[in-house]
């Protein structure tokens, strides 16, 4: 541990991702570290873990320092945990802060004025994603609403925003975005495995009901099905937890917990067929579906929710089988024929594999963010250009 916070040319902040987070940690962070910027992470300590109140030493793997901060309630985590992180942002040198939540978006000129540059990385479209809150009503809709289009501006006085899609893009100044879509690394030992892989679907990520957790217990709940469900992922509190968790105990669901990203990516090689029974809210409409890349990069055949704007993304790639949101026996019917048709399955496995190596994956777009941060730093590391530490 280190008690003094270490030099840093580029600092990630967020105040509502875990520090294990794939895109923060796991792609962008890791890829300033891994060509020589001293690169820091503050982050939230992921459920059942404790805060650190000291920075840790380089992540073995990631070469990023991590300062974690305790999870919170969404209200205290937007009044206190972000206040904490932008304070602690404060007391390091890091001349490039890079912040990853809306809720941070206040302290773009705080940070302005103490002489730092600002990276703002847009994850999803607000506006969109605040549509989509159908517990929102009335006034308080509205209200968000208009909130959530201030923000969007303030967001415009950030030096720089990284859009994850380019549709969230065109919210921002064209002269100071660049497009990072979120996209799996491709692992090498990962290749070649398809033909080993037992008959078991998996479904990684938040069990939401807008992430399609109804969906999940109704095709665990079929009684005649031959094949095995494993989940893993943090799942939401009401809603279908009770019904969840009632399945799991019957042994229904095989459900893992919340996994670290190599954990989690080590999983996905023990299952033949991937679940996105995400149902189509206004920010999944425009989003670059994650989970549906790393199921490809892993080899695993797909069965997704049609969406057209994840169709287009996959156009003459045949390794999805898109059944409509929210329909139960199409989904069940879908993940039953790969199961059947092994061979099949390994087609599909095998063109969406080879369409992430080709053209969908994280080194593909990483260069882009790397050209952001070494514009904002006057040089790349290795030039030895690197701004020199605030005195």
């Amino acid at each position: 541990m280190i008690r003094r916070p270490p030099v840093f040319d580029v600092l990630h902040v967020s105040s509502a991702h875990p520090w294990t987070d794939v895109r923060v940690h796991q792609r962008e962070a890791a890829s300033a570290a891994a060509i020589g910027y001293r690169t820091g992470l503050i982050a939230v300590a992921r459920q059942g873990e404790r805060r650190d109140p000291h920075w840790t030493v380089p992540d073995e793997q990631t070469g990023v320092s991590v300062r974690r901060i305790t999870r919170r309630p969404r209200l205290r985590r937007i009044l206190v945990s972000s206040l904490q992180v932008i304070t602690l942002a404060l007391r390091t040198s890091a001349p490039v802060v890079h912040l990853h939540d809306p809720e941070l978006l206040w302290a773009v000129p705080v940070l302005r004025l103490a002489g730092r540059k600002v990276v703002y990385d847009a994850h999803e479209d607000l506006p969109d994603q605040v549509r989509g809150k159908e517990y929102l009503r009335g006034g308080r809709r509205t209200a968000a609403i208009v909130l959530a289009h201030v923000l969007v501006r303030v967001a415009c006085g950030s030096d720089r925003v990284i859009a994850a899609t380019p549709v969230v893009a065109r919210r921002f100044p064209a002269r100071k975005t660049t497009v990072v879509r979120n996209l799996p690394r491709v692992r090498a030992h990962d290749l070649g495995t398809e033909l080993a892989r037992a008959p078991r679907a998996v479904y990684l990520g938040s069990h939401s009901r807008d992430r399609g957790l109804e969906a999940l217990c109704a095709i665990a709940d079929i009684p005649e099905r031959t094949w095995e469900l494993v989940t893993a992922g943090p799942v939401e509190h009401g809603g279908h937890r009770a019904a969840f968790d009632e399945l799991v105990r019957a042994g229904a669901i095989d459900h893992r917990g919340v996994l670290h990203p190599t954990d989690a990516r080590n999983l996905l090689l023990e299952c033949r067929v991937g679940l996105l029974p995400l149902r189509p809210t206004p920010a999944y409409r425009t989003s670059i579906p994650t989970k549906l890349f790393e199921y490809m990069a892993a080899g695993l055949a797909v069965v997704a929710t049609d969406v057209p704007f994840w169709r287009e993304l996959l156009a003459g790639v045949d390794c999805v089988t898109w059944v409509p949101a929210d329909d139960v026996t199409a989904l069940a019917e879908a993940v039953g024929r790969y199961m059947d048709d092994p061979d099949l399955a390994v087609a599909h496995a095998g063109a969406g594999r080879d369409a992430v190596v080709e053209t969908l994956r994280w080194e593909i777009d990483e260069p882009a963010l790397l050209a952001v941060y070494a514009d904002l730093l006057g040089g790349a590391p290795l030039d030895g250009l690197v701004a020199p530490p605030r005195s």
